[in-house]
């Protein structure tokens, strides 16, 4: 009996030592996840930045109380770049839009009191180099330097320059940028770059410079000249820490037109933030003889104004904005305006299913 119980035991032992070995493995290891898929063969080439598409509703009235306009307009635009090497260092840039007016980048539909408009024009073609990481060349049709200064006091967004520029941007330190830009442009003629280059002739110049002045503000300065107009600018950024819930960035601007005749002017804005809902409210104000270079959506005077963005979606965007202004001492052709848009931007959801 004693021998069938120890006979028992060994056995017990043996299945016990072969089945430690399998309990005491190590757990089988996830399965690698997959890898991103290759960009697309066309994306070596070709940099689509935006592509876009928007309907718009404005109101405008003068300061004489004449309403000027009460339209539906539409828009279409295009930005990108061709790259000539796989890092983009070496590139010819593009940014075409619809607009028939150098500020504007909305044509008319017809609905309303103004009649249709088809403009669609290229407003910058420009080619590009760095041949190294922190310098940059430029020449063609530009956009405006515009650094920590907006629309409402520095260029327009659909405006452009025909201009070289070049452009250092040092690695370390708090000098961020050094920009130097000569060249030609015509707030009142046509809005189509090539039309512009028959009456080339210089009458624009730029040195910028721009600055970190800590985490958690920028700055910039400039001198401008402009058709016979030496103006200085000036824009300080400001973006709040998460404890700030409400309020994301102050902004502070302003100019100093030293000749043919001196004038200054101003803009303080905030940023708000809401879930979904983002805000920008502002008081700026500018002398009779500014521009016709800065948003046409602002102008000339003294106003406050409000722009509201809601994002429906990634790809939709609403936007309202209202301006009003106040003081008025001299005529201006915006009194108060009203803007309601709808905003297409389909470009990030194009690349995620690499259509480019």
């Amino acid at each position: 009996m004693y021998h069938r119980l120890l006979r028992f035991a060994l056995s017990c032992l043996v299945l016990l030592g072969a089945a430690v070995p399998v309990f005491a493995q190590n757990p089988a290891p996830a399965p690698a996840p997959k890898a991103a898929p290759a960009p697309p063969p066309v994306r070596r080439w070709l940099d689509v930045q935006s592509l876009i598409a928007a309907m718009r509703y404005r109101f405008t009235e003068n300061s004489t109380g004449k309403k000027t306009v009460d339209d539906l307009q539409w828009q279409t635009q295009f930005r990108g770049r061709f790259l000539f090497d796989k890092a983009g260092r070496y590139n010819i840039g593009t940014f075409m839009t619809t607009g028939s007016t150098y500020r504007s980048g909305w044509n008319y539909t017809g609905a309303g009191l103004n009649n249709a408009t088809h403009p669609f024009y290229v407003r910058q073609l420009w080619f590009g180099a760095s041949p190294v990481k922190a310098l940059e060349f430029q020449a063609g049709g530009l956009a405006v330097n515009r650094g920590e200064v907006s629309d409402v006091m520095a260029s327009d967004n659909d405006s452009f320059i025909v201009a070289g520029r070049a452009t250092v941007r040092p690695t370390h330190g708090w000098v961020t940028q050094v920009s130097g830009s000569a060249g030609y442009f015509d707030a009142t003629g046509k809005s189509n770059l090539f039309r512009q280059l028959d009456d080339l002739k210089w009458n624009y110049g730029q040195a910028l410079a721009a600055f970190k002045l800590g985490p958690r503000a920028t700055a910039s300065v400039d001198y401008t000249y402009e058709a016979g107009k030496d103006i200085f600018r000036e824009g300080v950024a400001l973006r709040m820490p998460p404890s700030v819930k409400a309020v994301t960035a102050l902004r502070f601007e302003s100019y100093q037109r030293v000749a043919p005749d001196t004038h200054t002017g101003y803009n303080a804005s905030a940023d708000l933030r809401l879930q979904k809902l983002t805000a920008t409210v502002g008081v700026m104000g500018t002398d009779r003889n500014y521009g016709p270079f800065n948003g046409d959506r602002y102008e000339l005077g003294k106003r406050s104004y409000y722009v509201v963005n809601y994002l429906l979606s990634p790809e939709w965007q609403l936007q309202a904005f209202y301006t009003h202004a106040f003081d008025i001492t001299f005529p201006i052709t915006i009194k108060q305006r009203f803007d309601f848009v709808a905003t297409y931007n389909p470009t990030a959801y194009l690349k995620k299913r690499r259509v480019f």
